[in-house]
């Protein structure tokens, strides 16, 4: 499910599998507007009246099946991303909303937000685009399948066992955001989502009233009230110069857990005057598992300078406090119930190079789409971190040290997946770093590194951006992974996304492609290599060797490094090289194999990797066609 604001309650309303049918028309209708577009986007004239209809496409992307629910902000779909089968949930701007540039602000705030944001404590949003041909404004999010917190309160567990891993769960979830700047301000049970409707598996949603935390931008709504009265801070309400900051979330997180050990909203009050004093008599926590109640006091103090500060302090007191170390429960396994097939099938041809010698050498790189196979489940089970400050005494003096031994460890024991740690650093006593690559389940993935590197050194943040990769790709990834590269990459890309365009000077004429920028860094190793291309769920073969690549498909670069000729690139999704070095020769049928792959395959595969000696290193990218042009 996902949820918007109702617009009655000012409430998320989560809806079952069925759905509501959609108003025949908005509740209001206003008449037709012009949609002042985001920043960098060049306005279109909607469709006069129109709404979004099932069936309808959006950017060639994202196919829209069914209307789940209108909120005060907007309504809200379900589709399907036709490139991958993910499904999505679609929120749209209501048209009577649309001219009010302060909303307009909001929901692009909402995404900017959303999107740098990688948890499993918080939902996934992927995009925010402007349909041309419509007008519309929207934000693409995961599919989620789950309950309201609001309403379950009465049913939930609520024992110190439970409530502990509850807590540091969506902790660790407000920790990320608050990493980049950003503060949810609307912390409540209406905004958290239980996945299968078990509190370890629970989701923050709804980051709309976001505040960016730099000092010199203003707040969307401005700088009074934003939230539900019943679970903000009193700074909101006025009391304490107006500050709102980390503090603000760890305050209203307290009082969620407090509901859910009561089984209903705590009293804090029910007009605004009530409610200041309610904040100043302090709240009640005789309903609080004893363990719980000096961390929900240090919490729930009125005075900011006095409360618990940050995420990392209400985190390093749960786990103090020993509540949620000993019973936080195991990740679950990933979902792996089949999704609906693919969209579409057509053959797509993607040439390496835009010169006629790079096009005619590599011409016969051909991306066939393959048989729709199962993509990463929107509602696999997000797993656990597990506690960092526990580990302390393991790390060396150096956490960094620590980390990068730890990665090497777990990137190997990552299941379906590519994953690429960058930027390791010291961040206090432990280490941040950024996170790329690919995965069946980016999500568990994610979940799965973080909880390897805590067992050595404390993770203090993570920007992460993993894209979801095809499941028939499994078994060729993992059996590369056996035998991947350590030490410097030959191979790179510039940026992990790319948007198409048409370019006059494009080797595919008026056809949309993008120019992406791939290296090749030939100074690394003196080995031969050859280069695979895959799409779709195929990989492709350039037959070539190292000086061949160089001489043909590649130009010197001024750094010493070489560029892919041409880099034009057509067809959106996920795309990807691999670069097998090592000594030849590299059989096409055996570095570029039919997929998915058999035990077979495999067994060929190794063995010729022991006897030449090969090491693979994998880049991926996406291609996107989101911005009108």
């Amino acid at each position: 499910m996902t949820g918007d604001e109702d617009e009655e309650g000012g409430r998320t309303i989560f809806v079952p599998a069925g759905g509501h049918e959609p108003p025949s028309t908005p509740p209001t209708a206003p008449p037709p507007t012009v949609v002042p577009m985001p920043a960098g986007i060049a306005a279109t004239t909607p469709a006069a009246g129109r709404r979004l209809q099932p069936g309808d496409m959006l950017n060639h992307i994202f196919e829209v099946r069914r209307y789940i629910t209108a909120g005060g902000m907007g309504e809200v779909w379900e589709g399907v991303n036709t490139h991958t089968d993910e499904r999505v949930a679609i929120k749209v701007m209501l048209p009577q909303l649309a001219a009010d540039p302060n909303i307009q602000a909001m929901f692009r705030k909402e995404a900017r937000t959303l999107t740098r944001l990688s948890h499993p404590a918080l939902v996934a949003y992927r995009v925010l685009a402007i349909e041309p041909t419509l007008g519309i404004l929207y934000i693409v999010t995961e599919f989620v399948d789950g309950t309201n917190l609001q309403d379950v309160l009465a049913s939930v567990p609520r024992d110190a066992a439970t409530l502990g891993p509850f807590m540091r769960r969506l902790a660790e979830g407000l920790r990320a955001a608050h990493a980049l700047g950003a503060i949810h301000r609307d912390m409540s049970p209406d905004n958290v989502l239980l996945e299968g409707g078990k509190l370890d598996r629970a989701r923050i949603i709804d980051f709309g009233i976001a505040k960016d935390l730099d000092p010199h931008k203003g707040t969307i709504v401005g700088d009074g009230f934003a939230g539900k009265l019943g679970y903000v801070a009193p700074e909101q309400l006025g009391d304490f110069g107006r500050e709102v900051g980390p503090w603000t979330d760890v305050y209203s997180l307290a009082l969620v857990v407090l509901a859910v050990a009561g089984g209903r909203a705590p009293a804090m009050g029910v007009t605004l005057v009530e409610a200041v004093d309610r904040r100043r008599a302090g709240a009640d926590l005789s309903l609080a598992p004893e363990p719980l109640r000096p961390i929900l006091a240090a919490m729930l103090e009125p005075d900011p300078a006095r409360r618990l500060r940050s995420m990392d302090a209400v985190i390093e007191a749960i786990d103090r406090g020993g509540v949620a170390a000993a019973t936080s429960p195991a990740p679950p396994k990933p979902a792996t119930a089949p999704r609906p097939a693919a969209v579409g099938g057509n053959r797509r041809i993607w040439l390496i190079g835009g010169g006629a010698v790079a096009a005619a050498a590599l011409a016969g790189i051909a991306w066939l789409a393959s048989t729709p196979t199962d993509p990463p489940s929107a509602s696999a089970p997000a797993a656990q971190v597990a506690p960092a400050t526990s580990t302390a005494s393991a790390a060396s003096a150096d956490p960094v040290a620590s980390g990068r031994a730890a990665v090497t460890r777990a990137l190997s024991a990552a299941p379906c997946a590519w994953l690429e740690v960058r930027d390791l650093k010291r961040d206090g006593d432990g280490v941040s770093f950024a996170l790329g690559g690919v995965a069946a389940d980016p999500v568990a993935a994610q979940a799965g590194l973080q909880r390897a590197l805590a067992a050595t050194v404390p993770v203090r943040r993570v920007d992460a951006d993993v894209m979801a990769l095809p499941r028939s790709l499994c078994g060729a990834i993992e059996t590369f992974e056996q035998v991947r590269a350590t030490g410097p990459s030959l191979l790179s890309v510039e940026k992990p996304r790319w948007e198409m365009d048409r370019r006059a000077d494009s080797s595919f004429g008026d056809q949309k492609s993008a120019r992406v920028a791939i290296y090749l860094d030939p100074r690394v190793s003196g080995d031969d290599f050859t280069l695979v291309g895959w799409e779709d769920g195929a990989a492709a073969a350039t037959g070539m060797t190292r000086k061949q690549l160089l001489d043909m498909a590649f130009s010197p670069a001024a750094d010493g490094r070489a560029m892919m000729k041409g880099g034009d690139i057509t067809g959106a999704g996920i795309k990807g090289f691999a670069l097998i070095r090592g000594r030849g020769p590299f059989p096409p049928d055996l570095v570029a194999p039919t997929l998915p792959v058999g035990p077979d395959w495999r067994t060929r595969f190794l063995a010729a990797a022991r006897t030449q000696g090969w090491r693979v290193e994998m880049l991926w990218f996406q291609t996107q066609d989101l911005t009108p042009n």
